[in-house]
């Protein structure tokens, strides 16, 4: 029998077993499935993130130094950040560490885990260079013939057009993967950053380079994809896996060919297939008149039959759409539609981006939850309640941003351990919700935010949410 329960005060939480143990790559308490992170009940573990930060891109290199800014995140359900780094910033020359970076990312990690988020570790670069007009590789790496104070990249909202248009990023790239001498000094920085965070729970892996490109290099056939940038993760995997031999590796497609990659299968275990899903046009004009659903979801199949063609499950590294869309909805509209797309297939993902400060300091690129005033903004489409562990198997999820209301639908055995659904309250139920539940039983924890569910019988369950109290946007 279902039942109608409020929720506008303190509840508590429920208590957990062990369950049988999942086969898969094990990292620090987590396992790696074929479908995703599981913990060590057997539950798979839902990833609701954001990238941190556009702002890092130039120097100091640093997102922000107050540590409020994670109990916001979490207080707005986030579980997971995908944290950006910078060879520049880490080996500023050849074999000269800044350990004031080092330490300044130590802490960053500490503070988040400290409050349970997750960390994917993701070794920034766009454009090669902030030398560049981009950011990630200092300017010793350039090759003779690229000047880093003078050169034809550019900047300005069609920096991406460089990747094609700039002979001298064209270059870099080319010079970089077809040096074992730099691959060396990169595989090495990322040591330097697995030295440094391997002994916490809360590393949910590395993401080798951000939208790698290959420069000159052709990959009409896949030959910068399967002899360059394979070469690449390997090598910067076995780097990595030598001070953290559980480290989980998050790999990218070729940046000019994001959705219909020639990447073919690894010969590497505990990997994680992380392409970044954008509309190209509405992100490059910035107008976007129609729901982009349909593009979305047609994007999203791409990236989900390449992964599993890869046999790796699919994490989505960015998404998001820029403030100043015209008209002046389409951003949140975007930003939903695709949200929308992700939740309904229970893919994981990170949001671009969180920038407390500057945010429109690199290229005038503006996609920030805080805005330039240090206001948050956007939340209300962001910040939006999900399955953050699942004990069964998924069917159907979906919120709806503007009457708030909110439906889980997923098979599970009875009993434990509960299926848990995280609930930004302060932002989408600031005066309390209810839920109704096909069967069984829940309880809500107001301290972390958790509705767990523990169902009756074996088969198909569903839960509701919606607000106690009409409140006023």
């Amino acid at each position: 029998m279902g039942a109608d329960i409020d929720i506008a005060s303190l509840g508590n939480g429920g208590t957990e077993r062990e369950m049988a143990h999942h086969v898969g790559w094990k990292g620090h308490g987590l396992i790696l499935e074929k479908d995703g992170f599981h913990d060590q009940e057997g539950r798979r573990v839902c990833f609701r993130g954001v990238n941190i930060a556009g702002n890092a891109k130039v120097p100091p290199f640093l997102p922000f130094r107050e540590p409020h800014w994670w109990d916001r995140l979490s207080a707005w359900g986030f579980n997971m950040v995908r944290l950006t780094l910078f060879w520049e910033a880490i080996e500023p020359e050849p074999g000269l560490y800044d350990q004031s970076y080092l330490d300044y990312l130590a802490e960053l990690v500490s503070q988040a885990s400290q409050r349970n988020i997750y960390l994917l570790m993701d070794m920034h670069q766009d454009l090669y260079s902030r030398w560049l007009c981009g950011d990630g590789a200092p300017s010793w790496t350039f090759p003779p013939g690229v000047n880093p104070n003078r050169n034809d990249s550019f900047s300005g909202q069609f920096w991406g057009a460089a990747y094609v248009l700039s002979r001298d990023v064209r270059a870099c790239f080319s010079h970089f993967f077809r040096s074992e001498l730099l691959r060396e000094h990169y595989c090495r920085a990322w040591a330097k950053i697995a030295s440094l965070v391997k002994d916490n729970p809360f590393i949910l892996g590395y993401d080798i380079m951000n939208e790698p490109s290959g420069g000159d290099i052709s990959n009409l056939r896949g030959e910068f994809e399967n002899q360059f940038l394979k070469t690449l993760y390997q090598e910067a995997l076995t780097a990595i896996r030598a001070v953290h031999p559980e480290a989980v590796g998050f790999v990218e497609p070729h940046v000019l060919d994001m959705f219909t990659s020639r990447l073919t299968g690894f010969d590497l275990d505990g990997l994680v297939y992380a392409p970044h899903l954008y509309d190209p046009i509405s992100v490059s004009f910035r107008f976007s008149p129609l729901s982009e659903e349909i593009s979305f979801r047609a994007l999203l199949h791409l990236h989900r039959q390449k992964a599993r063609g890869l046999d790796l499950p699919l994490f989505i590294g960015e998404f998001g759409a820029p403030w100043g869309m015209q008209p002046g909805y389409a951003r949140s509209t975007a930003v939903n539609d695709l949200l929308e797309v992700l939740e309904g297939q229970f893919v994981d993902s990170a949001y671009w981006d969180f920038s407390v400060k500057d945010v429109r300091i690199w290229n005038d690129e503006d996609f920030s939850l805080i805005d330039e005033e240090g206001r948050p903004r956007g939340l209300e489409v962001n910040a939006r309640p999900y399955i953050s562990r699942l004990h069964g198997i998924p069917l159907f999820q979906h919120f709806d941003c503007t009457d708030r209301n909110f439906v889980a639908v997923f098979k599970s055995p009875p009993g434990l351990p509960p299926t848990v659904i995280k609930i930004p309250e302060e932002v989408q139920y600031p005066r309390g919700f209810r839920f109704r539940i096909s069967d069984g039983r829940a309880e809500y924890c107001q301290e972390k935010q958790e509705l767990c569910y523990y169902p009756a019988y074996d088969g198909s369950h569903q839960v509701r949410l919606s607000p106690l109290f009409e409140a006023v946007r």
